[in-house]
């Protein structure tokens, strides 16, 4: 553990601390309104006691212009997105007319990593669009009485909004949250259609250049935001349990600021993603992005705009072994939309390009063999791609042998389609009859 870290982990826990088990929860102590010897939360920061028919939580409020910039973007940028990116962004052909103050950005805090039944979340973060600003309430049980009070808060704000914009949301955050409503023996008022889980178009987009997709991650690469002083979110959970045992807040005070970047990160990576996704061509995207985006439009039915996302990224890949594949997949889409001379002149490149591969040798005799109807040249390109194989199994290429097996038995239908064709014609270009 570095010195630094060490530091940080000994001021925020202070150096009585003790690793609290896994399996803690809230539920197990005292209520802490008579102990906050380091100050409560309403005093630390910015935000109200909500008080209800089942009780009080405190709830953090702050509240941003909308040319507040998070990382490289403004956070009025999301406002400015087309509908076809916010249907890309929950991965629909089409997500309707949806109004930006519809929309809320989600993230929670929890007492567990895992989730599960016996995790509770003690904060839930909110963002949304209200009256030119983008304003941010956090959601805060100060201890386990307090959750009843929590949740009826959020059901009293959950209505106001249609679709949810989270990171992972849809496998921990919503999933967890219900589970604390129907625990509660409370119907939660969270409408979630579309939900726009950033993290699957993330994934797609940066899986292959970033050695890791989280929040964090993403972040400090793409969105150029560094965090100062946070704390790391394994530790949130241990500074909840201290808050909850000891009653001294400081600590919290680093876990609403934790959850107000996450929510603002949020806006900042839907609005990146939205231009990426809504103006493909109009941004400096990168062959990787492209192609990610090509694949999506190719699910969501955009055909034209996909193969357009291809031939750029074609051109902008620089390694041989990245344009082979945006080839292969071009070609492969415009044979599906019925761009045969396209597709054609691609497999052509690819096979005299990439003599160890036999694919593009493969699309080619199948072009030939029932497209022209000219065997001879499906059979001269089959016998080429055996030989490209039988020198890859020489070097045992994997998967060298099955393809040589399949090309074999494909070799063998092409010479009797062209015994057969020789002889139902005659020489004479009359058809004779077969046998004779």
């Amino acid at each position: 553990m570095s010195v630094d870290l060490r530091d940080r982990l000994r001021q925020a826990l202070g150096p009585s601390h003790a690793s609290a088990p896994s399996s803690a929860h809230p539920a197990n102590a005292p209520t802490t309104s008579s102990k906050r010897s380091g100050g409560d939360v309403v005093d630390l920061v910015p935000g109200t006691v909500h008080e209800g028919d089942l009780g009080a939580c405190f709830v953090g409020e702050r509240a941003f212009p909308l040319d507040h910039v998070h990382g490289a973007e403004p956070l009025g940028g999301l406002l400015q997105l087309t509908d076809r990116a916010i249907a890309c962004l929950a991965r629909q052909s089409s997500s309707g007319v949806l109004d930006p103050s519809e929309v809320l950005f989600l993230d929670t805090e929890t007492t567990g990593l895992s989730g599960g039944t016996g995790t509770y979340v003690f904060m839930v973060g909110l963002g949304f669009f209200e009256s030119g600003r983008f304003v941010v309430r956090q959601y805060f049980m100060r201890d386990h009485a307090e959750e009843p009070a929590m949740l009826a808060a959020l059901n009293g704000l959950f209505p106001r909004f249609r679709a949810v914009v989270s990171f992972n949301g849809k496998a921990f955050d919503l999933p967890l949250l219900q589970t604390r409503f129907v625990a509660g023996r409370r119907r939660s008022t969270l409408r979630a259609e579309p939900h726009l889980d950033l993290l699957f178009t993330a994934r797609r987009l940066w899986r292959d250049r970033l050695p890791s997709c989280s929040l964090g991650a993403i972040e400090q690469a793409i969105l150029r935001h560094g965090r100062q002083q946070d704390v790391p979110s394994w530790m949130i959970p241990q500074l909840y349990f201290r808050y909850v045992r000891d009653g001294d807040a400081r600590p919290m005070a680093s876990v609403f600021h934790h959850n107000l970047d996450d929510v603002l990160s949020l806006v900042s990576l839907a609005c990146h993603l939205g231009r990426l996704l809504g103006d493909p061509l109009g941004q400096p995207a990168e062959p990787d992005e492209l192609e990610a985006v090509a694949r999506l439009y190719e699910e969501l039915g955009y055909a034209e705009d996909a193969a357009a996302c291809y031939e750029r990224a074609l051109r902008l890949a620089t390694t041989a072994q990245h344009r082979r594949r945006i080839a292969i997949r071009l070609a492969q889409h415009c044979k599906r939309i019925g761009r045969s001379d396209r597709a054609l002149e691609l497999w052509r490149r690819l096979a005299a390009s990439t003599p160890t591969h036999c694919a593009a040798h493969v699309e080619l005799a199948k072009h030939y063999e029932h497209r022209v109807r000219d065997y001879g040249a499906a059979i001269a390109i089959v016998q080429e791609a055996l030989t490209i194989l039988e020198l890859a199994k020489a070097r045992r290429h994997p998967d060298a042998a099955t393809e040589h097996s399949a090309l074999g038995r494909r070799l063998a239908r092409l010479l009797n389609k062209q015994r057969g064709s020789m002889l139902t014609t005659a020489p004479s270009g009359k058809v004779a009859k077969v046998g004779t």
